[in-house]
């Protein structure tokens, strides 16, 4: 879907950087709600970690994978990222 593809290119644009849901909300101008369903299908697929401090939820690019790195790629390639 879009959001998901908004989401995947906010966090492409910084790949090491993590990231939470309100600071993806905000970059990608989303709704918390949409990125949470973009950062569940994303996670499902594992090109995105989930990382827990106590109560707070982290999320970052999986950089083993190589579809993300892949995708990141050919993001920047078409300029849809810097």
């Amino acid at each position: 879907s879009i959001s998901t593809l908004r989401v995947l290119g906010e966090m492409a644009k910084n790949p090491t950087k993590t990231y939470s849901k309100y600071a993806l909300a905000k970059g990608t101008m989303l709704n918390e709600r949409d990125v949470a369903n973009a950062l569940k299908k994303l996670i499902a697929i594992g090109w995105i970690e989930e990382l827990s401090y106590g109560r707070i939820k982290a999320y970052k690019l999986n950089l083993n994978n190589e579809k993300v790195k892949a995708t990141i790629k050919f993001l920047r390639e078409i300029g849809y990222i810097q």
